[in-house]
């Protein structure tokens, strides 16, 4: 279905105007995005968590992505984007457990037009091991347990190691920066030293 999105302008201020998503990319009209990244610690040391995004969405298909994310739709607040947590993993979240990052503006060409979001940026921190996630086939495709000391190898030589669980069940594999979708560059570093601040029981600094 073709969600219906609030209109923002250049400084995030609504316009008043409500249009479907796709049009929105369309024109390249700015709207508003909820983005939560989840990190945790096991035996083999601290983690973020990314997705790969089904292969039939719209938008950078196969690629990978924040843990749960999507755009809020018209008349939505930021923290109703927890619906995303649930429906793409099976978790259900409290707003009290986000660490808010702070917000920023992306621009992305798309094969149809440009894709304009601020996005809202959450850190979670959650201890729920990730082959008991419950993945929605139609959004997510498997997930990566990434070690964070593993982000500057990644940073550096353009790939490293990984954990996929796909259906449960864990594969080591490799994965390359080029697989990410497009971002600030250094935006993976900023988010990893958050979690390496909140996973040692300290606030992180926002990273933007």
């Amino acid at each position: 279905m073709d969600e219906l999105l609030d209109i923002l302008d250049e400084s995030g201020r609504p316009t008043g105007e409500v249009l479907a998503k796709s049009e929105a990319h369309r024109r390249g009209l700015w709207h508003r995005c909820f983005h939560c990244w989840i990190c945790g610690s096991d035996a083999a040391g601290p983690y973020l968590l990314l997705q790969r995004r089904a292969a039939t969405k719209d938008t950078w298909p196969g690629y990978l992505d924040i843990t749960a994310a999507g755009h809020l739709s018209a008349g939505e607040n930021t923290l109703d984007g927890l619906r995303e947590i649930e429906e793409e993993l099976g978790l259900k979240v409290t707003p009290e457990r986000l660490v808010p990052l702070g917000t920023i503006k992306i621009e992305q060409p798309l094969p149809t037009g440009c894709d304009r979001e601020f996005h809202e940026v959450f850190l979670l921190q959650d201890s729920t091991p990730p082959e008991n996630l419950r993945l929605q086939k139609e959004e997510v495709d498997s997930i990566y347990r990434l070690d964070l000391n593993n982000i500057e190898s990644l940073y550096k030589t353009g790939e490293t190691t990984a954990r996929e669980y796909k259906q449960n069940t864990p594969t080591a594999t490799r994965i390359t920066l080029k697989e990410l979708v497009p971002k600030n560059e250094d935006h993976l570093a900023h988010i990893a030293e958050a979690a390496r601040h909140l996973l040692s029981g300290t606030p992180p600094p926002s990273p933007f």
